[in-house]
């Protein structure tokens, strides 16, 4: 019986995606295991894997390169030798299920990767056939980093990258329909920098790894979800949704596009532990090959420009999460104590909330508990 392809879910919550093309032609035979098509999600492109074998038959009048394909869509067949479509008798698959195709991983998008002229570089067939169906100049497609040969996937990726800006887009958009609002608070960081300071050369000679505050801020935010839980929660469709994790977002810069990699359990981490998985992660996504277990399921974002001078700012939320964190620079700043102003090191902090989620007060426990174990760092050592 012919075995149905649908739209598998790109995360947790995305119900939707761009079709980036099939990595078959139609008629062509499928084993299991193979990529399948391509789809793009905000952060990542991914190939999908069948987990059956047949001969694809794509839908004609089915999504085209570009296009926006939701959850549980038909995309086409897998038939058996000799099976015709007009016979077929589908699986019974669940609506809006992904139907036996793998979890999708990502291609290692790089559209802002600098074309360089020179030597003719080897392509594969597939490749110059695929470019040639879209229109485009198969010299202008950059290889994979590390490869010197063009391959059909990196034609998908060249052709894909444009519409990359329009599903971020969307999500922004999303994120800005969401009823936000602010609190903020100057946090006193002396005693955090301090202990930073007496970290960095330890964990670098015993682990190997540079401590950086966003480790700090990381593991704080962690415990504070978990010390909280009334603000470890999310809104889906028309619902509050309680979460039994408290893993963290780090919103990382990764060539002209925007990575965000989620530390997973970092309140069971120590902060060595926190500081290799996030060296890991932002390794990761600045060669783009983020997997899409290394993106989804966090309780919150942070957001830390500290290291580009920004003193302050506020940040949009990552749908479908309630918080994010926005960080600004660390330096001396003017500081009340005792009733006299005094220099100090100071960390801004912003916290954008859901307010259908989280109301003033909660957000305001949230904020002051957070700054207090940032200000009292030693409870983050463990």
């Amino acid at each position: 019986m012919a075995i149905e392809i649908t739209v598998p879910r790109l995360g947790w919550s995305s119900e939707d995606g761009v079709f980036a093309g099939w990595l078959k032609q139609p008629g062509e035979k499928v084993v299991s295991g193979e990529s399948l098509f391509a789809l793009e999600s905000d952060k990542v492109t991914m190939e999908v894997e069948s987990l059956d074998s047949g001969i694809l038959h794509a839908l004609p009048d089915g999504p085209q390169p570009g296009g926006i394909v939701v959850v549980g869509q038909l995309l086409g067949y897998l038939l058996a030798e000799g099976e015709e479509i007009g016979r077929v008798q589908p699986n019974q698959v669940p609506a809006g299920a992904p139907a036996r195709v793998a979890s999708p991983e990502p291609l290692a998008p790089s559209p802002a990767e600098e074309r360089k002229p020179g030597a003719r570089r080897p392509v594969s067939p597939r490749a110059r056939a695929r470019a040639k169906s879209l229109g485009l100049d198969i010299d202008s497609v950059p290889a994979a980093p590390g490869s010197n040969r063009v391959v059909e996937a990196d034609v998908l990726r060249f052709a894909a990258a444009p519409r990359a800006r329009r599903v971020i887009a969307a999500r922004l958009e999303e994120s800005f329909r969401t009823p936000h609002f602010y609190v903020h608070a100057e946090v006193d960081a002396t005693g955090l920098a301090k202990l930073r300071d007496e970290l960095l050369p330890v964990l670098l000679e015993r682990d190997g790894v540079r401590l950086t505050y966003n480790d700090l801020l990381v593991k704080a935010a962690a415990l504070t979800l978990r010390a909280l839980p009334q603000v470890n929660c999310y809104w889906r469709q028309g619902e509050v949704v309680s979460l039994d994790t408290a893993h963290i977002g780090l919103a990382v810069q990764a060539g002209e596009s925007l990575a965000v990699p989620v530390i997973r359990g970092p309140d069971r981490l120590t902060i060595a532990e926190i500081a290799r998985e996030r060296q890991r992660l932002v390794d990761k996504s600045r060669r783009s090959t983020l997997q899409r277990a290394d993106v989804e399921d966090a309780s919150l974002t942070i957001s830390n420009l500290g290291a580009f001078g920004v003193d302050r700012f506020q940040a949009i939320l990552n749908p479908p999460q309630c918080i994010v964190i926005a960080a600004g620079s660390i330096a001396q700043r003017p500081f009340v104590i005792g009733g006299s102003v005094v220099a100090r090191l100071t960390l801004p902090l912003s916290v954008s909330v859901d307010h259908r989620v989280i109301d003033g007060v909660a957000a305001a426990q949230f904020l002051r508990a957070l700054a207090g174990r940032l200000e009292s760092p030693i409870g983050l050592v463990g």
